[in-house]
């Protein structure tokens, strides 16, 4: 049973903003601390890629619970409202062509030494760095047009007035003089919860694509209390494929033609590819003990996945639509092909076999040149998963042990 908290704060407590000061992130720093308490940012886990389907690098899931959701920004996109979270801490890393973003902060947090302390950091999108917000910390960001943000939240419970565990984002307007103060949750969820969570989301946003509520403090009958706010934005058209490997992901909208794409696997995790295409590769790859789903996020529409099914036959599907995931079941030969700069998600489920120190995780690539390959390697009968949880704890078990060498070489 979740601890109470004394007598509940009131809900219309604010406090007047104040302006400390800008901060400038050098591109060649990733490590770094700000005036607000918990604001941060951390070095990621890259891995520089081999080239294999043009991928140049591959930014892995951080240190924590290992939950991966992306949101994608239209180039004119933009944010009317700062959002405070009071039982999550966002880590957003950003994908995109170098664009320089402003990140806007104020501390609402209730224990605070400076509540209302409000920066502004500057910096460049860049996979090597990951940008801690704690929960409580009210944000809002210039300059997304085309950026991509990868968020691996940290998810927190507690008996809070505040709190709506469907939604705990509390919005109030950038132009406002004072901002919210809010108490925020105290008891960190374990990672079972967090799977729980993140598979919950998945099904929610499989079933409604709407677009994300903002919730506002508001005064009815002279009590103040909270409203849900949706936007009437209308669906982005999505391309239509009927190749049974294509599929709609789960997402809602955070834009008209902006999505927050949430896990398609039970495994809650994926890396986000960085993918440079010249044309028409010379050769395919398959990977012969996983299964990938590939999902377009940003950059180039000119992309297309190249398929060879286990009859031999060969199909192309376009990509270019973050609401549409490829399917690539084990052994089955495929290729990027296009021109320019493109970011991938890329979800994977593991063949549950017999593991040994040929096989660390995900190294299963072969590849082939075009005259070598032949049909793909039909499904098999036999074919059976990891389940998600021991997937992903797989995943955070590596993401330490990558995050341990980088700090050695460092």
């Amino acid at each position: 049973m979740l601890e109470t908290a004394g007598a509940p704060p009131a809900l219309d407590h604010s406090v007047e903003r104040r302006h400390i000061g800008t901060f400038q992130v050098p591109d060649e720093v990733n490590d770094l601390d700000f005036p607000l308490p918990g604001v941060r940012l951390e070095s990621t886990n890259v891995t520089e890629g081999d080239g294999t389907n043009g991928v140049t690098r591959i930014t892995r899931i951080t240190t924590g619970p290992g939950i991966t959701d992306y949101v994608t920004h239209e180039q004119e996109f933009t944010y009317s409202t700062y959002g405070i979270h009071v039982g999550q801490d966002d880590r957003l890393t950003f994908f995109g062509e170098g664009q320089q973003i402003s990140v806007h902060l104020i501390d609402c947090r209730e224990d605070v030494d400076q509540p209302g302390a409000e920066i502004t950091i500057e910096l460049a999108v860049s996979p090597y760095r990951v940008l801690i917000i704690p929960k409580g910390v009210a944000h809002t960001l210039d300059g997304l047009g085309g950026v991509v943000t990868r968020d691996e939240p940290v998810w927190y419970a507690d008996a809070n007035p505040h709190w709506e565990p469907d939604n705990d984002l509390i919005s109030f307007s950038r132009s406002s003089d004072s901002a919210p103060i809010v108490q925020t949750n105290r008891h960190q969820l374990p990672v079972a919860a967090h799977l729980l969570m993140s598979r919950m989301a998945q099904r929610t946003n499989a079933l409604s694509h709407n677009a994300y509520a903002a919730r506002y403090r508001v005064s009815i009958g002279g009590k103040t209390t909270y409203a849900m706010v949706r936007p009437d934005w209308r669906v982005a058209e999505m391309k239509q494929d009927t190749h049974g490997l294509a599929s709609e992901n789960n997402f809602v909208l955070t834009g008209p033609e902006s999505f927050t794409v949430v896990p398609s696997t039970d495994t809650c995790t994926s890396d986000a590819w960085e993918v440079q295409l010249n044309g028409t590769p010379d050769q395919f790859v398959r990977h012969d003990h996983s299964r990938r789903r590939l999902t377009w996020l940003a950059g180039s529409t000119d992309a297309q996945i190249e398929i060879v099914h286990a009859d031999g036959e060969h199909f192309v599907i376009d990509l270019g639509d973050p609401t549409i995931g490829v399917a690539i079941p084990p052994g089955t030969w495929y290729r990027l092909i296009g021109h320019g700069r493109i970011w991938l998600r890329a979800e994977m489920e593991l063949l549950d076999r017999p593991w040994g120190p040929e096989h660390r995780l995900g190294n299963d690539v072969t590849t082939a040149a075009v005259s070598e390959i032949g049909p793909s390697r039909p499904a098999q009968d036999s074919d059976r998963y990891l389940p998600g949880p021991a997937f992903h704890a797989l995943a955070r078990m590596e993401a330490q042990a990558i995050a341990l060498t980088n700090r050695r070489e460092d």
